[in-house]
């Protein structure tokens, strides 16, 4: 017998198709027979043909065996994973869908294969898919997309791999792991904002002190960018006598210790900034990595420490200075008065008229000292009102062409419509007589003077460098002149009392200090720049009036100098208040005497005294004169209180000794101005 041919498997497939029911069944003998009848070599191809076929199919049913084995290993492979699995034919139908699968869409398995993916997906909610699947098809490629499926609130991530007959696809259910992702980034996101919006340098360094990361604000610290930073050495920054403190405290980071200190850099202009700087340790995994630092500018802090120093300096100086305006106030009060009385007792033709005014003029001139140094102390009664800024400039600047001279030209640009502020116009008038005049001090050879005003909104940055005002709406008053201009060393000192930058025996050194008080009494600031040779420029800012309030004080009217009434005086120093009776009766007055609130209050209840007027001092040994007013209120309620003082602070008007618009009289005070209050204070009622 011949051997078997090798027939192309072609032909194998072919012979198997013919005969495949005849060689399932073992029906062998039937093919023999045939084989049998054919004689010579067909017969015997014929016989190889039959054993080829038999090998062939032995093979068939051993492979088909073995993929029957190895798709259930498979199967039950993908049964037991934790993906979904689904096996789509090229129509979009599922021909297998594993238990997880089943699960994550809450459906039978079974009852899924055959069925369209759009009847679980609608085809909009599933796009992403689609152009994935379409893609893989085309590309024969596989893809992979994370959709987003409302039917199930749920994020699939989804591998799909091409074969010829579909797709098969894997995915998970990654919704928990994108929510931590997404508050992941949330927080990178608000650490990326809170290290780039921080107000300070925030930064960091590896283990060798290079810097590895610098937010913005490091740029207005040091001037260099953090591009510029990055990669370079921190010690060039450190001024050359802390480098070895700065490095002894890197060092300290690095071993695993908090630290903060201040220190001071080299920005990149030049110049030396003070810093408060805070360095950490970053540990990843239980080792130190590098450095955290967070870099605070100590500039405007201490800006406002020496604004505080200043501050409680001239506070201070000020209760000094209002200390003394109170007794000399007394001491001038008794001068003028007794002055006054020797003048009029005294021929007309006297000699000593003559002596007798240069002690009066003397007496006036030492009081206008004592009023300059109550408006430094702020201790002045202020009586404010609603003004227009622009009118009181146009005012003045037309008064002080006449003493300003010839050879100073005086420019205004104002701002129209400015806003109202609330002011002493009196005072406010003071201000700028003695800006204006210290600016032509400032120009003895003659230039120019300007006076600007304009509305401005002070936020906290703005209103911190402004004298350290609250933030809001001011009205900025600028004298600026083109004169001598102030040396540093002075200029730190300019509105302190009797520092003067004019020569000897000029001026007394209170103009400033006094225009200094009067702006710091009205609720606003006063600040100054200037450099030596390219003069000065003063900066008044006065809050903007929110309301109307009436002016306070007492009326303007024709007085009667003279009266018959009786008048109670209430003084605690005797001869203050010998020469203030003295005067009164001179006028025609009757006249009692108390020295404290309980004299007063027994000669008030004497009886058959019919007194019309109460001259009371504020402050009092024992109870003060608003006491003795509030007693006089109830038991007396028609009699009239006029209030004097040497000391006049408004602080008293706040902590109620008077009441705001009460009468009152500031001491020193000449005959003339007490009978003219008294009149007057008699007639209001």
């Amino acid at each position: 017998m011949r051997q078997a041919p090798s027939l192309p498997d072609d032909a194998l497939r072919a012979a198997y198709d013919a005969h495949g029911a005849e060689l399932q069944t073992g029906n062998f003998a039937s093919l023999q027979n045939r084989a049998h009848a054919l004689r010579g070599s067909v017969g015997d191809d014929l016989i190889a043909l039959h054993a080829g076929i038999r090998s062939l199919v032995a093979e068939l049913i051993r492979r088909r065996r073995q993929a029957e084995k190895t798709c259930e290993t498979l199967t039950r492979v993908l049964e037991a994973t934790s993906d979904g699995f689904v096996a789509l034919d090229s129509n979009w139908c599922y021909t297998y869908v594993n238990a997880h699968a089943g699960r994550m869409f809450k459906r039978d398995p079974a009852s899924l294969v055959g069925k369209h993916i759009w009847t679980e997906f609608p085809e909009g909610v599933g796009q992403p898919f689609h152009r994935a699947y379409e893609r893989a098809v085309a590309e024969g490629t596989p893809q992979q997309i994370e959709a987003y499926y409302p039917p199930y609130d749920r994020w699939f991530e989804n591998r799909i791999f091409p074969y010829a007959g579909g797709v098969a696809v894997f995915f998970q259910d990654v919704t928990d792991r994108r929510v931590a992702d997404d508050r992941l980034r949330e927080s990178e996101q608000r650490y990326r904002s809170l290290f780039e919006h921080h107000p300070d340098a925030v930064y960091s360094f590896d283990i060798d002190g290079r810097f590895l990361t610098a937010n913005a604000t490091c740029e207005a610290l040091t001037g260099y960018t953090p591009d510029e930073l990055i990669g370079k050495s921190f010690e060039p920054l450190i001024v050359p006598e802390h480098r070895e403190r700065a490095a002894e405290h890197f060092r300290a980071a690095l071993a695993g210790s908090a630290r903060s200190y201040e220190e001071a850099i080299i920005h990149k202009s030049g110049r030396r900034v003070e810093i408060l700087i805070t360095k950490l340790p970053i540990i990843v995994s239980g080792a130190v990595v590098g450095v955290f630092g967070i870099a605070k500018d100590l500039s405007p802090q201490r800006e406002l420490e020496a604004r505080l120093q200043h501050a409680e300096k001239m506070q201070a100086i000020g209760r000094l200075a209002g200390g003394i305006a109170h007794d000399f106030n007394n001491l001038l009060t008794i001068i003028q008065s007794c002055a006054t009385f020797l003048q009029r007792g005294l021929p007309s033709a006297s000699e000593h008229q003559g002596d007798v005014e240069e002690i009066q003029n003397a007496a006036r001139r030492a009081g206008e000292l004592t009023q300059q140094l109550l408006a430094f102390s702020r201790k002045q009664v202020m009586r404010p009102r609603r003004i227009d800024v622009n009118q009181q400039v146009v005012a003045f600047v037309a008064m002080l062409r006449r003493v300003i001279g010839e050879d100073v030209g005086i420019e205004t640009h104002l701002e129209p419509d400015t806003w109202p502020v609330f002011a002493d116009p009196g005072q406010l008038e003071r201000v700028l007589m003695n800006l204006g005049l210290n600016a032509r001090d400032a120009m003895p050879a003659g230039g120019t003077l300007r006076i600007y005003t304009e509305n401005v909104v002070l936020d906290s940055g703005k209103a911190r460098v402004a004298a350290g005002l609250e933030p809001g709406p001011y009205v900025s008053l600028i004298v600026e002149d083109t004169g001598v201009g102030i040396e540093p060393v002075v200029l730190p000192h300019i509105f302190e009392p009797f520092v003067t930058t004019k020569p000897h025996g000029v001026g007394t050194g209170l103009g400033l200090a006094t225009a200094y008080g009067i702006v710091e009494q009205t609720g606003g600031a006063i600040d100054v720049t200037s450099k030596p040779g390219q003069g000065s420029r003063f900066t008044v800012f006065l809050p903007r009036a929110v309301s109307a309030t009436p002016a306070q004080g007492v009326t303007s009217a024709e007085a009667l100098v003279r009266g018959t009434e009786t008048i109670l005086v209430v003084e605690d120093d005797e001869a203050v208040r010998s020469v203030i009776c003295r005067t009164l009766e001179r006028q025609g007055y009757t006249v009692r005497e108390a020295a404290s609130v309980d004299d007063a209050l027994y000669a008030l209840a004497e009886p058959d005294v019919n007194v019309a007027l109460v001259l009371t001092d504020v402050v009092l040994v024992g109870e003060n004169g608003r006491a003795l007013a509030e007693q006089i209120s109830k038991r007396w309620p028609a009699l009239r209180v006029l209030f004097m003082s040497g000391y006049p602070d408004d602080e008293i008007l706040r902590r109620g000794l008077i009441e705001p618009g009460g009468a009152f009289l500031t001491k020193p005070v000449t005959p003339e101005a007490l009978a003219t209050a008294v009149r007057q204070a008699l007639d209001s009622r």
